[in-house]
């Protein structure tokens, strides 16, 4: 294999790599497989966008949130969205320390999704990236009011969600939203 070819195929790795890091998120590549995926902040910049470190994405929601929670939260592998949407047994005042809010492709919870961990609502906010803009069509909140933007850097018209603990569908903003700000009223 030459030299050339070598250093193209690492620069492809390099490029992927650092661009997922980026948009926070890898896609699959078919759009049929779901993909579950955390999102931890690790800092926050004096405008308030929040600063996230490697994504970590998993088969199962309950996997994914079972790592949101540092294990903290046992539930079973195959818990989904639509149990969090019914309103099932799971601790949601845990989960909800750990979790700003869940963001789902599917309307009630359903399909692919990604959680944003952080310790607190005083409305930091996620641009979410090439891989989840105009994706998100149901929230799980964390924080009491998720208020999603249909521009990056939290511009343009708004949706908010309330009350902690629910998922709620979209309307407005249903597979529109570019960024998302977290409040606790």
């Amino acid at each position: 294999m030459s030299k050339v070819l070598v250093l193209s195929a690492v620069a492809l790795v390099v490029a992927a790599v650092l661009g997922t890091a980026t948009d926070g998120v890898a896609a699959s590549s078919d759009g049929s497989v779901e993909s579950h995926c955390v999102i931890g902040v690790v800092d926050q910049l004096q405008d308030g966008a929040l600063v996230f470190g490697a994504p970590r994405c998993y088969p199962t929601l309950g996997a994914a949130i079972i790592d949101a929670t540092d294990g903290k939260l046992r539930i079973p592998a195959q818990f989904s969205g639509a149990d969090l949407f019914a309103g099932s047994s799971t601790d949601e005042s845990l989960l909800s320390s750990f979790a700003l809010g869940i963001h789902f492709d599917g309307f009630n919870g359903s399909g692919s999704s990604i959680t944003v961990v952080g310790s607190s609502c005083t409305g930091g906010w996620w641009n979410t990236g090439a891989t989840w803009r105009n994706r998100i069509s149901s929230s799980w909140n964390g924080c009491y009011r998720l208020q999603h933007h249909d521009k990056p850097n939290r511009a343009g018209i708004t949706e908010s969600t309330t009350g902690s603990g629910r998922v709620h569908n979209l309307s407005v903003l249903n597979n529109k939203a570019e960024s998302i700000s977290y409040w606790s009223g």
